[in-house]
């Protein structure tokens, strides 16, 4: 299995509550669900003022890079991320051969 992390940091002068970071990221949580590759989606708000701290964080677990793949041809997925690139800056992980509990 493949988790796929991504790690999302507000542009500088937006908040949470401006409206476009609220439609997006409500946009990107109910995506996961739409998506068939996917396994597991979470998403969640971060909390922490550090300033290295993110704002927003995607967990998603796909079988193998096929699924991965497909989850990235996705055109809602590219209509989502393209919107999530204007409002936040993004931080990609992977983990391969992921065994949950």
């Amino acid at each position: 299995m493949i988790r796929h992390i991504v790690l999302f940091k507000l542009k500088d002068g937006l908040t949470r509550e401006d409206p476009r970071v609220q439609a997006v990221s409500s946009a990107l949580t109910a995506l996961g669900p739409t998506l068939a590759p996917v396994l597991h989606w979470e998403t969640h708000w971060c909390f922490g003022s550090r300033p290295v701290s993110n704002d927003f964080a995607l967990v998603c677990d796909v079988a193998d890079e096929i699924g991965l793949a497909a989850y990235q041809a996705d055109p809602d997925h590219q209509k989502v991320a393209e919107e999530l690139r204007e409002v936040f800056v993004l931080s990609v992980g992977r983990l391969r051969d992921v065994v949950t509990s």
